[in-house]
């Protein structure tokens, strides 16, 4: 057995050139294949290097002599395995543009947009032999049959186009050519234009797409008339909606540093007009609470747009507390905040605007349970105390108090309670009636994860407060008549008020 290393060289130095050859076919640079054939080659170029020396030895000779084989082995399956690879993608390539060529109006252009390759349904629109089409202009050639009219919604001509297209665009994107015809009917080329980059410079284009002619570019203008009909309804029924509303709306643009807001913002905050920079409209807002609104409205974005922030606003005469709601919103270029701002506490106002406002009172709610067992209904009474509203008048003031009193009983209104049946029967104490079972669960659920509903944190300006709240629950089944139901939830309460006792709510049938 003889092997000489000039034979494996020569085989590496063949796949070197080979695998070249396919980057440049691929428009990419094979790495890994080009690394692998490089190391082959060397190997076999530094065997023939030493193989003078090696072969004086006859132990070392037959160790070269295997180790030469195995490189001819591994040379010649990368060779086929690139062949294979190539022929392969060849064919694939092959057969996609056989499925294009009778599906799709296609044509690649070299960087001086003269034809390389075009479909047949191309050329038999352009009443053309796909022969006589390459190498020429595909704008001269388009001409020939139509006379181009218009490019992406703009007059242009075909000395337009081949002005545009002189500079090598890299970037992929739409192309609409308006093109009319003999008869002066209007047809439109719709592309999607690809760039061809090798290696990092600008070859030429793909243009793949179809054509649509008058009744369907009539069809288009009618369905975009009718599109641009409802914007139009949309539009007026906004502004009816913002002219009538009640409640503060403003549009901030992120992008400019400006803000817009309705009649009723600009006479409850006292403003100067509708319109405003944003710096303008924060110069009344408290010093203490600024630095929280901008550290608020830093952390939204498109994951998280939503949020809500209160804070003081000087309305000419007295810091008001208000509640800005709002999300983020975009279109692509333009960024906008947009919600409402409300008053919490409007003690300057005739209407207080508070949620305690319509809250009833003892009287309607013993009306209203008598009525329930006469419904022979089942239902819950839920006898609730804010416990920490005297800290927070001692601490913050009773005009805070109030509005963390008001806000708390607006979320247990809102979530839990039907048909507003929920009554201030004290200060601090008011009795809720629950008759939907999905929300008697609900507030179960929300009483034994954690009891979050008991301990709840709101932030008034730079003011964190929180609201503790006591509960006894009881069931109207587990009564004869109203008087009993109210003496059982009344029981509840007293019975988790104790200090020994770990939770802050307890149902009456637990405390047998």
């Amino acid at each position: 057995m003889y092997q000489h290393p000039i034979i494996p060289l020569l085989l590496s130095i063949i796949l070197l050139i080979y695998i070249t050859k396919q980057s440049f076919v691929e428009h990419k640079i094979l790495k890994r294949r080009l690394l692998l054939a490089f190391l082959l080659a060397f190997s076999s170029a530094l065997l023939l290097v030493f193989y003078p020396e090696i072969s004086d030895s006859e132990s070392w000779k037959n160790t070269v002599d295997w180790i030469l084989i195995g490189l001819d082995v591994v040379i010649g399956l990368v060779l086929i395995f690139s062949t294979e690879m190539s022929t392969s993608k060849s064919q694939f390539n092959k057969d996609l543009f056989a499925t294009l060529d009778q599906s799709k109006y296609y044509v690649l252009v070299d960087k001086k947009n003269r034809v390389k390759e075009i479909s047949t349904l191309f050329v038999d629109d352009l009443e053309i032999d796909k022969d006589a089409a390459i190498k020429k202009n595909i704008f001269d050639i388009i001409e020939k049959k139509y006379r181009i009219v218009a490019f992406n919604g703009n007059d242009a001509s075909k000395e337009d186009l081949k002005i545009y297209y002189n500079k090598s665009n890299k970037t992929e994107k739409e192309m609409t050519l308006e093109i009319q015809d003999d008869n002066g009917d209007i047809h439109a080329y719709y592309f999607v234009e690809s760039p061809i980059v090798v290696f990092g410079k600008f070859k030429g284009r793909l243009f793949v797409g179809e054509k649509k002619g008058m009744e369907t570019l009539v069809g288009m203008e009618k369905n975009l008339a009718e599109s641009m009909g409802e914007l139009e309804l949309i539009k007026s029924r906004f502004l009816v909606m913002l002219e009538k509303s009640k409640e503060g709306v403003f549009f901030a643009d992120i992008n400019d540093s400006s803000i817009w807001v309705n009649d009723v913002l600009v006479e409850k905050l006292a403003l100067s007009g509708n319109s405003m920079s944003m710096d303008e409209f924060r110069r009344n807002i408290h010093p203490d609470d600024l630095a929280m609104i901008k550290a608020k409205l830093a952390q939204v974005n498109n994951i998280t747009p939503s949020y809500t922030v209160s804070y003081r606003y000087n309305t000419g005469t007295r810091y008001a507390y208000v509640k800005e709601e709002g999300s983020r919103i975009s279109n692509g270029k333009a960024i906008e905040l947009c919600g409402v701002i409300s008053i919490l506490d409007g003690s300057n106002y005739e209407r207080t605007q508070t949620e305690l406002d319509n809250i009833k009172g003892e009287p309607e709610m013993l009306s209203a349970i008598k009525q329930l067992f006469i419904q022979k209904k089942i239902f819950q009474i839920v006898h609730m105390r804010i416990d920490s509203i005297p800290d927070i008048n001692e601490k913050y003031g009773r005009s805070i108090g109030s509005m963390a009193l008001s806000e708390y009983i607006k979320l247990i209104k809102h979530r839990y309670v039907d048909a507003n049946m929920i009554y201030r029967i004290s200060g601090l104490e008011f009795i809720a009636f629950i008759t939907d079972y999905r929300k008697m669960d609900m507030l179960k659920n929300a009483l034994v994860n954690g009891e979050k509903l008991l301990h709840v944190s709101a932030e008034y300006g730079s003011i964190n407060v929180k609201i503790e709240v006591t509960m006894g629950i009881s069931y109207s089944s587990d009564a004869s008549n109203p008087k009993m139901a109210l003496a059982n939830s009344k029981e509840a309460l007293r019975f988790c008020s104790n200090p020994k006792f770990s939770s802050n709510y307890v149902y009456f049938k637990d405390t047998l």
